[in-house]
């Protein structure tokens, strides 16, 4: 699956924030403002596409969809964070168990 950030990205943005801490600070802010700028018009650019709709890797999981994406921001999640989507992704694995389980007999 690839985030958003990959799909807008190339080295030549990476450079351009690389070089931010170095230049002076009024230099500073009108690069990091190309930058975001640069982002933005390359999210707009991708939506006009619409073979570029963002999408799980696997459509067809349907009920696992909550999980997996659950799954995926519980890597920048603090260690609080981390065990309260734990508890989630469980609860929603359990009913779905249980819904399995009483809808098959």
């Amino acid at each position: 699956m690839e985030s958003i950030d990959t799909m807008i990205q190339d080295r030549h943005l990476e450079m351009m924030k690389a070089a931010i801490p170095y230049l002076d600070s009024p230099r500073q802010r009108s690069m990091a403002m190309l930058v975001k700028f640069m982002e933005l018009q390359r999210t707009a650019a991708l939506f006009q596409n619409p073979e570029n709709n963002l999408r799980m890797c696997s459509e067809e999981s349907g009920e696992e969809a909550p999980v997996q994406m659950l799954t995926a921001i519980r890597e920048y999640c603090t260690d609080k964070e981390k065990e309260m989507v734990d508890n989630i992704i469980s609860f929603v694995q359990m009913f779905s168990t249980y819904e399995t389980f009483f809808t098959a007999t």
